[in-house]
């Protein structure tokens, strides 16, 4: 498929500054891949395509990730360990929200009723 010099360029630049942002890692391993075949020389081996794929996960993701930069894994395998703890932190997410107390609202500092009684401190 032929792609004109502008627009491939225009694609280098994207590659070069790509984040995963709020992008899950499964869409962004597709965009990421879309990108890497147009900017072959940044990503020349697997190494460096892992060191950059993890260079553009969100923070947390990224701190997790840091042992496989040097491990000797596949790419693949990078994007199929980052989907693992992906799904395992949506996870804790969800446990969490789900024991967080459901109330009427948030603190006010006023009695349950809704107002303070002023005639109670007189």
């Amino acid at each position: 498929m032929f792609v004109p010099e502008s627009r491939r360029e225009e694609l280098r630049r994207q590659f070069e500054h790509f984040r995963q942002g709020k992008m899950s890692v499964t869409k962004y391993e597709i965009r990421f891949s879309e990108l890497a075949r147009h900017a072959v020389w940044f990503v020349p081996t697997d190494r460096e395509r892992i060191r950059r794929f993890i260079d553009g996960l969100g923070f947390q993701l990224r701190l997790l990730m840091t042992r496989e930069r040097v491990s000797g894994v596949t790419f693949d395998k990078v994007v199929d360990i980052s989907r693992q703890i992906e799904m395992v932190q949506g996870q804790e997410r969800t446990e969490r929200e789900a024991k967080r107390p459901r109330g009427q609202g948030g603190f006010s500092g006023a009695p349950q009723g809704g107002q303070f009684q002023q005639d109670q401190f007189q």
